[in-house]
């Protein structure tokens, strides 16, 4: 999920004490339910086959015109690991390979977004440089075929980010999972008592500033503009399990959110993307103890569920799975008769067949 790399990463990092790994794991067990069982929907069996060698691909980015699926790569479970970038060709092949390109010192990739202009192919993505301390979004640029790592934004709004949505290269909305703080702040305190301090950063394109509706657990984000011309922010909620419709009022050209209507999906929501019918497909993480025990362990399953949100609001559940096919999905794209599914931890991502209806 992009249940904060932080969260992820917390219990595996040498600089938090043993000690403090065995108090969060029991704090979060004692207060969270297992879980209700996951009935399996959707295709399954042969219809869903798995493309390898992508450690922990917790983001996904299509670009449907060159039918390139990129990667956001990073193995989560070994601690001072780094990440990659990968694409892979759905037009010849299933075999990911490495974005040809200088990666960034530390360079620990996370939410990820495509902004695709006549003018740009960019890129951008989130980092962790330091744990706790810095987190950059990296910008990654095309022309022609040659990749080139051309710019790093950083400031302090952009406290634990977990994903961003490029509109433009001056309209950035990034959405934090939790507040500024140290190990015990972010899990052992603002996880445990659900204080909203995950804020909306923007960029302008020269300011970053703050767009506030904090929440407990801040995830996916995704700006969208509907058939109207109105244009909504569309944020996950993964503690409050259900996804946020800002509708977006403009002043002096920012952006200002109004009150957000609740679409309730009763899952842990993650990552948000949108298919070429305007609909919005979420992920959800049924159980929260169910994630974390795969997160310290790949040999116990994690249910995932896929919901499919229209602009009216209403939604529909197209899959889902104990853990048997995909643990702890994180992105769903769907894309000519295809789903693409995401994953946190473990090392492929899941291409089945989908009837876009």
């Amino acid at each position: 999920m992009k249940q904060s790399l932080l969260l992820k990463k917390a219990l595996l990092c040498g600089n938090s004490s043993g000690f403090l790994k065995i108090a969060f794991i029991l704090s979060l067990f004692a207060v969270l339910s297992c879980g209700a069982e996951v009935k399996s929907l959707g295709p399954s069996g042969s219809a869903c086959v798995r493309i390898e060698g992508l450690p922990g691909p917790e983001d996904l980015a299509l670009d449907a015109e060159e039918k390139i699926l990129y990667v956001s790569s990073h193995e989560r479970r070994i601690s001072d690991q780094t990440g990659k970038i990968f694409w892979i060709d759905l037009k010849n092949s299933s075999v990911p390979k490495e974005l040809p390109v200088q990666f960034p010192p530390e360079f620990r990739p996370h939410g990820m977004s495509l902004l695709k202009t006549k003018g740009t192919y960019r890129l951008y993505v989130i980092s962790h440089p330091t744990l706790y301390k810095k987190h950059t979004v990296e910008i990654f640029e095309r022309k022609g075929k040659d990749w080139s790592h051309v710019g790093t934004l950083t400031d302090p709004l952009i406290t634990s980010p977990n994903d961003l949505h490029a509109v433009s290269e001056n309209e950035i909305y990034v959405s934090n999972d939790h507040g500024a703080g140290s190990f015990l702040r972010y899990l052992l305190w603002d996880d445990l008592f659900g204080f909203k301090r995950a804020d909306i950063a923007y960029y302008n394109g020269k300011t970053w500033s703050n767009l506030n509706n904090p929440l407990s657990y801040g995830n996916g984000i995704l700006h969208v503009k509907d058939s109207q011309g109105k244009e909504f922010l569309y944020r996950s909620g993964f503690t409050d399990r259900s996804v946020f419709r800002f509708p977006i009022q403009r002043q002096d050209g920012n952006p200002v959110l109004g009150p957000a209507e609740t679409i309730f999906l009763d899952s842990g929501t993650d990552n948000l993307e949108l298919d070429s019918n305007g609909r919005i497909f979420v992920v959800g993480h049924p159980s929260t103890y169910k994630f974390i025990r795969h997160m310290l362990n790949e040999d116990y399953p994690a249910p995932t569920q896929i919901f499919r949100i229209n602009q009216n609001g209403k939604f529909d559940e197209i899959f889902a799975t104990s853990g048997d096919l995909i643990s702890a999905g994180s992105t769903a794209i769907p894309f000519e008769g295809r789903l693409y599914v995401a994953q946190v931890f473990n090392p492929f991502i899941l291409n089945c067949e989908y009837k876009n209806d």
